[in-house]
């Protein structure tokens, strides 16, 4: 036909100058394109997951920040409360030690004017202590039996003898019943010590008109000392003397006293007495 081109057998055929593609080739591109969108959507809904976990994961980190923020923020509070204190306990401390200081030195001076208290006592102890020895050490008497008159005192058994006449009774001396300025008790006939001390004590007696002889003893406590005696009077000898002494340490409350067994004669001229003073104290 005329206007129209032949091809050859086996030759290519001219696209361009083919008409509209096949529908099956159609198909199978939407086909591709649907797939294609698919596994974008797939991709996207991935990723829309890993950016709301990503997004909670900030969220939680900036909520912890908050909290430690917060914490911080306390912490320094705290600091700053704790640093306050410690400037005011310093301030008390220094304080305190200024007071101890005071009271320290104040300490010192009261031990100080202690001492010299406490010396001075003893000061004026050792001059009480010596007055007092002084005054202690003044002990002495001496008596005789009768104080008038003469003749024999007599016992069958020892008693104690009571000398009337007194010729010197110095020291102190007290009973429970009696008090005087004295170291030898008339009413009793006793000594009584006053003090710890040694002591010297003698005794002497007289013999006449007797038929029963004499023994005196010089007593301690009524504890037996020593001791004179002499058979009875006889004409040939119608006169005797009898004597005896002794040096004692007595305590303080020791008694003293010279006992009789038969008969003692005294007289105006005091022939039968009693002695004793102190030789000093212990």
């Amino acid at each position: 036909l005329k206007g129209t081109t032949q091809t050859s057998p086996g030759a290519e055929p001219d696209v361009g100058e083919q008409g509209p593609l096949p529908l099956q080739d159609i198909w199978d591109e939407l086909r591709e394109l649907r797939d294609t969108v698919v596994e974008q959507k797939v991709e996207l809904r991935y990723l829309t997951e890993r950016v709301t976990a990503a997004e909670s994961v900030v969220e939680a980190l900036e909520m912890a920040n908050a909290g430690t923020l917060n914490l911080v923020a306390a912490m320094e509070a705290r600091m700053t409360a704790a640093e306050s204190l410690a400037e005011e306990l310093q301030t008390v401390n220094d304080v305190a030690q200024e007071k101890l200081s005071t009271l320290q030195q104040r300490l010192t001076a009261d031990e100080t004017h202690l001492e010299e208290l406490e010396q001075h006592q003893e000061g004026k102890g050792s001059i009480k202590e010596e007055a007092a020895n002084a005054v202690l050490g003044k002990v002495a008497f001496s008596a005789s039996l009768l104080e008038s008159g003469e003749g024999n005192t007599g016992s069958d058994v020892f008693v104690p003898l009571v000398y009337r006449n007194v010729f010197t009774n110095i020291g102190n001396h007290s009973t429970p019943n009696h008090s005087c300025d004295c170291s030898f008790l008339l009413v009793l006939g006793y000594f009584t010590a006053a003090v710890r001390a040694l002591y010297y004590f003698s005794f002497t007696g007289h013999v006449a008109h007797t038929e029963s002889g004499t023994l005196m003893r010089l007593v301690k406590n009524e504890d037996f000392i020593v001791a004179s005696g002499d058979r009875r009077t006889t004409a040939e000898d119608p006169e005797d003397n009898v004597a005896n002494g002794v040096v004692l340490q007595l305590e303080v409350g020791d008694v003293v006293s010279v006992q009789l067994s038969g008969e003692i004669w005294d007289d105006q001229y005091h022939r039968t007495t009693f002695n004793g003073f102190l030789l000093f104290p212990l």
